[in-house]
């Protein structure tokens, strides 16, 4: 039985030495360092100790935090221990998952740490609400100016530039180039979602519902509540939802469908499940279909992408 060690530093510039220094003192046999975002999915090293546990051991980090990217990743992350019989310790807040208390400790962390986002999260929604009944649209500064938009189009439109070539040339990323050519060109909306249905307080639908692609609650929560730029409306051709990494459905958007305002957000009119010879045909150029993984970059739950 070992100890296996793990720690987890948000950039490269950071020293992990507290974090490597406190699982020794711990007792820990080996020790795997991860250097990257908290919201990146990719932790080479985590998988390296994942892999190298084996039942009995013992599974030490500092905090939940330098383990997890989210509560949901945190539940999975312990379940997935628990099912190989590897024990969770965490030094800073006192958790030991070999103990009747220590599981407790756990899942009343985890409780509350859902909570608190919930808080935030409502508290946010409050904020913008406020702000739009004042004229305020708030958020942050566009990445390109309008001129730069421009250029970018017409270097697009020559066809002498890939996407990664004009976002080298303004310093941006491929994602900005894409939205900013989404202004005006058309685009699909790509939507990430988790496989486990939830709901509002209102119990408004959010992410899959489960009741199958063609009922009515999947198709109320297929187009509702999607923050999009009254602009932007014409160009949106198609809603693409893709759950836990697979393409699961594509919608077309109906051209002449009435798009219903919800606060800051618009409920978009959307058409059944299209077929993959449907989609074939009438988007050409998406590059990809039903069943496709096309996993979400850096934590992202929506995304513009150029047709």
């Amino acid at each position: 039985m070992a100890k296996i060690g793990y720690g987890r530093v948000s950039t490269r510039d950071q020293n992990p030495d507290s974090q490597r220094d406190a699982l020794v003192e711990a007792g820990c046999d080996k020790i795997f360092i991860d250097k990257a975002s908290g919201k990146l999915a990719s932790r080479p090293e985590l998988d390296k100790a994942l892999d190298y546990a084996r039942a009995g051991d013992t599974f030490v980090v500092t905090r939940l935090a330098r383990a997890a990217r989210s509560l949901k990743h945190l539940i999975e992350l312990a379940e997935t221990l628990r099912e190989r019989g590897i024990d969770l310790v965490v030094l800073k807040q006192g958790i030991d998952t070999s103990t009747p208390t220590g599981r407790l400790a756990f899942h009343m962390l985890g409780a509350i740490d859902e909570f608190q986002r919930e808080l935030i999260v409502e508290g946010t929604h409050e904020g913008l609400a406020s702000a739009r009944a004042r004229g305020r649209t708030g958020g942050r500064r566009p990445t390109l100016t309008a001129t730069q938009v421009r250029m970018a189009r017409q270097m697009y439109d020559s066809e002498e530039y890939t996407v990664q070539d004009i976002a080298d040339s303004f310093h941006t990323s491929r994602a900005t180039v894409y939205r900013a050519l989404s202004d005006d060109s058309d685009f699909a909306y790509v939507v990430y979602r988790s496989g486990k249905p939830k709901a509002r307080a209102d119990g408004t639908p959010m992410g899959e519902t489960g009741q199958g692609e063609q009922s009515t609650a999947q198709y109320d929560a297929d187009r509702q509540f999607f923050p999009l730029a009254e602009h932007k409306r014409p160009y949106a051709k198609a809603m693409v939802y893709v759950v836990d990494g697979t393409v699961k459905r594509i919608r077309a958007i109906a051209p002449k469908g009435a798009w219903v305002p919800h606060g800051g957000d618009w409920e978009i009119p959307v058409t059944a499940p299209l077929t993959p010879s449907e989609i074939a045909e009438q988007f050409p150029t998406l590059g990809f279909t039903l069943g496709d993984e096309l996993p979400a970059q850096r934590g992202k739950l929506r995304q513009h992408l150029a047709l």
